[in-house]
């Protein structure tokens, strides 16, 4: 590895050259910002937003271990606020679930019941019209031969779309807490 072509790509923003930045750190930076946060999805969210940032930033750097120690210190950086705006999150539902007892549970529950549905139409709004279709009859309750015989379609399309929309919405929520949600709520 040439390591005055990645302080090259860094420094001149050559795109060329940036998957060999991102080869150089990208696994080692993930792995420590996992030891931080015992999470490797919001490791690697973590890393690859640092490097986003280093990329759109204007700073230059003159020694390889200059950057190095730059990207190591962003990593814990951005990990220990991440530890701490989970934390803060954390301690405030537990303030609020003690201070309201049984009656907020359910009251919470509703809530996110009710937004979690809400952004769900959403995403299904954004789906190509016959992936929509299929998976609005679904939700109304219309088994795979009904939605095909409405719809003129064969079961196997029926299938197809309602896969698709699914790969398609789970792909919208990946990343959030929507998806744990969903699984809880409506399992």
């Amino acid at each position: 590895m040439d390591i005055g072509r990645i302080l090259e790509a860094v420094n001149e923003k050559k795109e060329e050259l940036w998957p060999e930045v991102f080869g150089y750190y990208y696994a080692a930076l993930c792995s420590y910002a996992e030891r931080l946060v015992q999470d490797s999805v919001i490791a690697e969210d973590l890393v690859q937003d640092i490097l986003l940032y280093v990329w759109n930033c204007k700073r230059k750097f003159i020694h390889i271990d200059e950057l190095t120690n730059y990207l190591y210190r962003a990593t814990y950086n951005r990990s220990m606020m991440w530890l701490r705006h989970e934390k803060c999150k954390s301690k405030y539902l537990n303030r609020l679930m003690e201070e309201n007892g049984p009656e907020f549970d359910e009251m919470f529950i509703e809530t996110i019941r009710e937004e979690l549905l809400r952004q769900l139409f959403l995403y299904i709004d954004e789906l190509p019209s016959e992936q929509r279709k299929v998976i609005q009859m679904s939700v109304e309750g219309l088994t795979v031969h009904e939605i095909a015989e409405k719809l003129g379609i064969s079961v196997n399309t029926v299938k197809t779309h309602k896969k698709r929309s699914f790969k398609q919405l789970r792909e919208k929520m990946k990343g959030t807490a929507t998806v744990f949600w969903l699984t809880f709520f409506f399992s």
